[in-house]
Parts: structure tokens; sequence; C-alpha cells
């Protein structure tokens, strides 16, 4: 669950934006800082320069009356301070002596003559902060005659204006920026929507190809051929172009296989049941001619028999070749003899000798279909081999463990890659096997069961393959 949160896992659209944002919240806050920091030590220097030249007016008009001490001089003189330097603000001053109390005020009611002094106006605390909560700040002069302290001026400025001023300007960094964020970060997603949508586009056309087949973009849809997308986009076509070319060039090639061994098939079908045909109907007319002789009829009847029942096996043999993946039947004994008879025939029709040996027994517990179409394409391929008056060997047994198949001719060996395409099980693409997809199929059966092959030879081929038990049910390579 928390992965699915992880920023890796996000969207490009949505990532480029939050990092454009996330920079321009950073530029902001730099921004911000260095601004305000400046506005501050500007607003520092003009405060200090005003009240300075405030203080220096005060200090120069009362020096004569703190002197004589004459505390109404004194006011007077604060007063009249008080409309030439308006812009100072100040909401306490006072005149304080050496001994701490107050000659003169410009609040005489909350601050009369000979008051202790407030504790904030009796020293100078150095440089005035400007941030204080409070909204004000003391600031100081002392006033000398000769190298003497004859007494103090203590004000108290109101600087609610300059911490507003700094408040506005915060607010105000902080509106703009945000806003250009915002904008940045829609202006982001924007351009990087726009410029991820070919890829996008092209991200959809890929995930139809689930079936392994690549469907291209119309001509419609494709940008102009001068832009990064275009090239892409035509680089696709061509690819799903090729891909498509390839599967019809698979498609001929299956058919072109199936085809052959339906006709190896047919011949053979053919060759076995026309040999009991003329027999069959000499016993017809042998009955027609002699049904009343019960010796006749008997032969005739035992002839007719045998003839069907090698017809009822050659078609039986035949079923076996075209039994599909629903087939899930364990292999028997049967299965084995069912192929003798097209091996037989294929034998007999390129004069070769036949040795068959069935020791399957009640031990295997594979997969019927699959082995049946491996056992007769090898066998097929070992009659095709073989030379005239040659010999092909097949066998098969069994124990708890495994199930051995062997076959073995006495042909001119394998060649290279047909050798090299079954030892490696199949890995070789259909679209590579030269040597046509019998013995590609054989090695994905290989491969699928889970089987070890070896191949001996020349001179001759003998191969064999062993295949273990309890395996899942295989899926027919054809």
């Amino acid at each position: 669950m928390i992965a699915a949160f992880h920023p890796q896992r996000w969207p490009l659209a949505v990532r480029a934006p939050l990092v454009v944002a996330l920079l321009m919240i950073g530029i902001a806050a730099a921004i911000s800082k260095v601004v305000l920091d400046r506005l501050a030590r500007d607003q520092a220097q003009s405060f200090r320069q005003l009240t300075g030249a405030y203080l220096d007016g005060l200090s120069t008009a009362l020096h004569s009356p703190v002197i004589r001490q004459e505390p109404w001089e004194a006011f007077d003189v604060l007063d009249r301070a008080r409309h030439k330097y308006s812009g100072v603000n100040p909401r306490i001053v006072l005149v304080i002596l050496p001994n701490e109390t107050v000659l003169a005020a410009l609040d005489p009611a909350t601050y009369p003559v000979g008051l202790k002094a407030p504790e904030k106006a009796r020293a100078d605390r150095g440089e005035p902060d400007l941030g204080d909560p409070g909204g004000h700040v003391w600031v100081h002069r002392t006033l000398r005659e000769g190298g003497k302290e004859i007494g103090r001026i203590a004000a108290e400025i109101d600087i609610s204006k300059i911490q507003q001023v700094r408040q506005e300007t915060f607010w105000t960094l902080l509106g703009v920026n945000g806003a250009l964020t915002l904008l940045f970060a829609g202006l982001g997603w924007f351009v990087v929507h726009r410029t991820l949508r070919p890829l996008l586009r092209l991200s959809t056309y890929l995930a139809r190809a689930g079936d392994g087949r690549l469907e291209p973009i119309p001509e419609s849809k494709l940008p102009p051929p001068d832009t990064e997308a275009g090239k892409v986009y035509r680089r696709y076509n061509a690819a799903a172009l090729a891909v498509s070319e390839r599967e019809a060039l698979l498609h001929r090639l299956a058919d072109q296989e199936r085809r052959a061994l339906l006709g190896r098939y047919a011949s053979a079908i053919a060759h076995e049941v026309n040999n009991p045909l003329g027999g069959l109907f000499n016993a017809v007319r042998m009955i027609q001619r002699y049904g009343d002789d019960p010796e006749r009829r008997d032969r005739a009847a035992t002839l007719l028999e045998r003839g069907l029942t090698g017809i009822r096996n050659i078609v039986r043999a035949s079923l076996v070749v075209w039994r599909g993946e629903t087939d899930h039947q364990t292999l028997t004994t049967s299965d084995i003899e069912d192929l003798r008879f097209l091996v037989e025939s294929e034998a007999l029709r390129r004069d070769l000798t036949l040795e068959w040996l069935n020791e399957l027994g009640t031990e295997s517990s594979i997969a019927a279909q699959p082995f049946r179409q491996m056992a007769l394409n090898l066998a097929l391929n070992a009659c095709a081999a073989s030379p005239p008056g040659g010999r092909v060997c097949f066998s098969v047994r069994s124990d708890r463990d495994q199930t051995v198949l062997h076959i073995s001719d006495e042909g001119p060996g394998l060649p290279a890659d047909s050798r090299a395409m079954l030892l490696t099980a199949g890995a070789t693409s259909a679209h590579d096997a030269n040597g046509g997809l019998g013995l590609w199929i054989v090695a994905r059966i290989v491969s699928d069961q889970r089987a070890t092959i070896s191949i001996e030879g020349p001179p001759g081929t003998a191969i064999t393959i062993r295949i273990p038990h309890a395996q899942p049910d295989l899926r027919t390579a054809a």
C-alpha cells in the first residue's frame, strides 16, 4: 500500500510539475528572504537617521533648559518638536536628570516633574529592535556639558507603521510567489502533458499487443515526419509491419508443414487400406458365388474380418494424430501400438526393416498426446533419413521415475542446426527452424516436459529422450 504512494510510481505528468513547483517554492523562499532582509536593513537605517535627527534637534534645544533645570522651558521644547518631527511619532518623551528623575515630559500628567523615570527609560539598551512585538522601542540621547553628563533624553517611538509595512511586504511576496508557483506548475503540467501525449498514445498501442500482434498507427494520427514523435511512430509502424510479416510467414510455414505431414499420413493410410481392399472384394465375390457352401463362406468371412480389422486399426491410428489438447489421458501400451501401423507403413514403403520394442508397462504417468506427437515425428524422420534396406529401431520403456524413448536409424546423421535445436530444447524460434517444424515441435515438447535428450552419431542417428514422471499435463506444441 505504501509503495503505491512512492513518488517513483507517480505519472511523469505529475512528477515534473511537482518538481517545478518545489523549485519555485525554494526560489521564492530565497528571494523573499533576501527582499525582507534588505527591507529590514533599509528600515533600520531610515529609523536610525530619522530618530537621530529628532534627538539631535531635541538635544540642541534642551541643552540650556537642562543646565538651568527649567522644566517648563524643556516642556515647551518637547511640545514644539512634536509638530516639527511628526514623522517620528513618539509616544513618550522624557528629559531625565542624572539622578534618574524626570525634568520634563511630553505628557506631564503621566510623568510629572520629579517622578522617578521608568525602568525602560533609565538606560540605553543599544540598537533598537524593530521587530519588537509590542510595536514600540526606546531611543536615548545623553546630554553633556564640558564632558560631564547633565541629563538624558529618552523617547518611546511607535514603530507599528514600520512593522505594518513589513507585514504587507511579506504577504505580498507570499501571494505573488504562490501565484507564480501555481502558474508555473500548471504550465509545467500542460507542457509535460502535451510532450508526453505521443508517448502515451504509443504506450496505448503497445498495451494492445498482449496477444502478440502490433497494431499499426493510422496515417491520420502520425505526427509530421521531421519531429521526434513522428520518427518514433514511423519506427513503431515499421516494427509492427515486420512482426505482422513474420507472423504471416510462420503461419505459412506451419500450414506447409501440416500439409506435408497430412500428405505423408494420407499416403500411409491409402497404402494400408488398399492392401486389404482386393482381398475384401474377392471375399465378397466368393460369398456371392458360393454362399451356399459353408466352407467357402467361412473362409470368405474370415478374410473379410481380417481385412476390416486392418482398416479399423489404420483409422484408429490416424485418429491418434488429430487428437487435440482436450486429450489429457496418460500414455498406455495401446497408444504405442497405434503408432506402429503408421510407422510400419512408411518403413515398408521405403523398404526398411523396423525393429519395434514396446515395454511401456503400467508405470508411465506422462501425457499421451504430446508423447505420441513427438514419437511419431522422430520415427517418420528416422524412416526418411534411412537408405533403402536400412534399419530403424524404435523402443519405449518405463520405470517408476521416467519413461525412455529411443529411436535410431542408419542415415547420414542429423544436420548440425537440427542437432543444436534439439539439444537447446526449443530455445530456437519456429521462424528459425530451418529443418522444418517437426523437429522444432519435438524440441518444444522436450522443453515443456522438462525432459532430457541425448543424440549419438554419425554414423546414423540415435536419439534418446528421458521424460520424468509426475509432470503437469502438457499442452500440445503444434
